[in-house]
């Protein structure tokens, strides 16, 4: 017989339903499983406030050990965005397409603009109305140069007021999951979700120096441990700053050998550029350790040897002389992935070793209509 409350008969729910239910969900997907222990939780407690579970029944989540987690930084970097953008642009359903790109550009959680109608929209503050906080205060989402210009790009219906219309009347898109599936097969970016496109908002404004407060406040993140994720963008971006603090202590004093280790080879380096000739022009290519170095880890060797005109063996003997560390293998895997690789510090430059480094092309096929990514001081 189940026991009473008050005139209705209770169903005991117990830990042990629960957890054989968490145990069940958690073979395949541990992260929903956990979510359902904190649904069940709460779904107690507040019962208990509205008087719909007895006061002394015990919350039967509670002590259930969670499945662990890892925090997902899995994020489009700078060598996928160009293939998801012309994904994006070859997409077919215009509404798919503005919405897809009003993600990259806000930031915004995908339920928050797919229930954006054009009222919510301020012209002169350039903020998104998309809801309000629990404590009734509005919450404005700040609109860029790029994401205002793609909003007036956006058809109007007179029939619909929400900005990402669907096929039915009056009713926002559905279905942009699955359109959303078909853009990243195309970009070659299967492991990308939909939710990732705001994770990539957030890694790219603190890789651009934005402090976590900040981007915290463009996501609208209710719990500061959320931007928190952002951290180790951060990391990076202090160490770089150090390292160019470093040299530039170290041009203030004579050269210490004490900070060198003796790589045991000789890079073909000069200090003074030599005087134009017709056959140097094709054939050699001139750019600070400094420079070398920033483009290697902006981008994979082999793109930056083609870029220059050599081959991607070239290029990396050419760091390697200078004392220029380069991405390991693995390395834009593993960050295309969203796993952080720390980034070694350009260490000073070999004994002897000034000036521009000589990258030259032995190649007869040098096209010098190709831009020189170097800029040659004998042409200033």
């Amino acid at each position: 017989m189940s026991p009473q409350y008050g005139s209705r008969p209770v169903t005991t729910i117990t830990t042990g339903d629960i957890e054989q239910i968490h145990a069940a969900k958690g073979t395949d997907h541990s992260y929903a499983a956990n979510r359902f222990i904190e649904v069940v939780r709460k779904m107690f407690n507040w019962g208990r406030t509205a008087g719909k579970v007895p006061r002394d029944f015990p919350n039967p989540a509670v002590g259930i050990v969670r499945f662990p987690q890892t925090r997902r930084r899995r994020f489009v970097t700078t060598v996928e965005m160009p293939r998801l953008l012309n994904a994006i642009n070859a997409e077919e359903d215009e509404y798919a397409r503005h919405a897809l790109w009003l993600l990259l550009l806000t930031g915004l959680r995908l339920n928050e603009l797919l229930r954006s109608k054009w009222q919510d929209v301020d012209w002169d503050f350039r903020t998104l109305y998309v809801g309000k906080t629990k404590n009734g205060e509005p919450v404005l989402a700040p609109l860029s140069d790029a994401a205002i210009s793609c909003l007036k790009k956006v058809p109007i219906l007179h029939d619909n007021a929400h900005i990402i219309c669907g096929i039915k009347t009056g009713a926002y898109l559905v279905g942009l999951r699955r359109i959303w599936y078909r853009v990243r097969s195309a970009a070659k970016l299967d492991d990308v979700r939909i939710h990732d496109l705001r994770r990539t908002v957030g890694s790219w404004l603190v890789q651009h120096g934005e402090s976590l407060h900040l981007v915290g406040q463009v996501l609208n993140h209710r719990d500061p441990k959320t931007t928190a994720g952002y951290a180790y963008f951060q990391t990076q971006q202090r160490e770089r700053a150090l390292t160019v603090h470093g040299q530039a202590l170290l041009k203030l004093v004579p050269f210490n050998e004490a900070f060198v280790e003796t790589p045991g080879y000789e890079a073909e380096l000069t200090t003074e550029l030599p005087k134009p000739q017709r056959h140097d022009k094709p054939r050699s290519r001139f750019v600070t350790r400094e420079i070398l170095y920033r483009l290697v880890w902006e981008a994979p060797v082999s793109e930056v040897a083609t870029r220059f005109g050599i081959s991607d063996v070239g290029l990396a003997k050419a760091c390697r002389r200078a004392a220029i560390p380069i991405p390991p293998r693995g390395y834009w895997a593993k960050t295309e992935a969203g796993i952080f690789v720390e980034q070694p510090v350009l260490p000073p430059p070999p004994p002897g070793i000034r000036g521009n480094i000589r990258i030259r092309n032995r190649s007869a096929e040098t096209s010098l209509s190709k831009p020189s990514l170097i800029q040659d001081k004998r042409a200033a």
